[in-house]
């Protein structure tokens, strides 16, 4: 027996076949062994060792390749990408969705809807999900009901427990979808009904409250927020009995918010953007950067905007708007940035933001 305990085993001396860097049939040395030789070892004055550790076994061969760096790494092929995440709950969420705010006609949900896209933004506030529920109706009527992720939020003056299960009852009525399989809470404001005035009665947990009750009797698939800073989904997981899985915010390259989806991918929640092509063709689509990489890459600049997102890993939800425009925002899969295409793009962060509520303080 060695002097530290260990006893030599009986697969001493014998190889490790398994081990992908040890050559078979070369012979070891059990740690007993190695142990028990390092101190017969030679001391040096002062009675000081001079072994350097007990393993004298073959060493791990590395990869005999050139290191890769992410530069030089070639695009994802196309039929590879990933258009979907699944949420941990295991619903399966679409990176790509249809945006609904201000839309006036079902035509541009129809093409949407032949174009793929299967995940559709709603609102209450929008006022349109009536109009919505009659671009959906055909396809639903068709069974196929199961293929889309629907989303809806409830607005500020709907965050008393009553108003806000009256409000996602509602919501699922109008779009007709029988379930609703995200509900966010729109804004981290809650109002007296029917007005912009605070209403300090009503606390977020009463809220929540109100949601995961409506998750329970199968009415909602999964919960979100919306606007929330990275503080706020903090104080929201320490007590929430069902945990939000989406934080959906402003997100382009003026505005990447890097904190914020980092520490909501940790924390296990998506991001999902909103106004992902910003407010206008003379800010962020106009840029010469996007237009030089919409160059290369032979699409539009509203195709690299997306893709820049979905990249890493946010869902985005541009809105409906011309035939056209709805189906090229729809072929964001078939290309990638490169390492380098990214980076000039990350480089335009300026902090703009396009949706900047004069009630409502940015704490992030």
């Amino acid at each position: 027996m060695a002097n530290d305990g260990s006893r030599p085993v009986e697969w001493a001396g014998q190889a490790f076949s398994y081990l992908l860097h040890h050559p078979k049939n070369l012979e070891s040395q059990s740690y007993a062994q190695a142990a028990h030789r390092s101190v017969q070892a030679s001391a040096a004055p002062g009675g000081r060792s001079t072994a350097r550790g007990v393993w004298d076994g073959p060493a791990p061969q590395g990869s005999s390749a050139p290191p890769t760096h992410a530069e030089d790494m070639a695009p994802t092929p196309a039929d590879s990408q990933q258009s979907t995440v699944t949420l941990p709950g295991g619903s399966v969420m679409p990176l790509l969705g249809i945006g609904t705010y201000k839309l006036d006609s079902v035509e541009a949900l129809h093409t949407a809807l032949d174009a793929g896209y299967r995940h559709v933004d709603c609102a209450s506030v929008y006022k349109n999900q009536e109009l919505v529920g009659k671009g959906l109706a055909d396809f639903i009527n068709e069974g196929r009901r199961a293929e889309l992720f629907i989303t809806t939020k409830i607005w500020n003056d709907e965050h008393a427990p009553e108003d806000a299960r009256r409000s996602v009852l509602q919501s699922i009525a109008e779009l007709g979808c029988q379930y609703a399989d995200l509900v966010l809470i729109h804004w981290p404001h809650a109002w007296k009904a029917g007005t912009e005035e605070e209403d300090p009665s009503v606390t977020l947990q009463d809220t929540w409250g109100a949601l995961e009750r409506l998750v329970d009797e199968g009415h909602v698939r999964n919960l979100g927020v919306s606007n929330f800073s990275l503080g706020q989904i903090e104080d929201l997981l320490s007590w929430a009995c069902i945990k939000p899985v989406v934080n959906q915010v402003e997100l382009h390259p003026f505005l990447p918010q890097r904190k914020l989806v980092g520490g909501m991918l940790r924390k296990g929640l998506r991001a999902i953007a909103y106004s992902p092509l910003g407010h206008s063709k003379t800010d962020l689509l106009g840029h010469p950067v996007v237009e030089e990489l919409a160059k290369e890459l032979d699409v539009v600049p509203a195709q690299v905007l997306l893709r820049w997102n979905v990249q890493r890993g946010v869902g985005v939800i541009p809105k409906a708007g011309s035939a056209g425009h709805v189906r090229e925002n729809a072929d964001i899969f078939s290309f990638s940035l490169t390492y380098a295409q990214k980076a000039k793009l990350d480089a335009l962060e300026n902090g703009k933001r396009f949706v900047n509520s004069s009630w409502h303080t940015w704490e992030d």
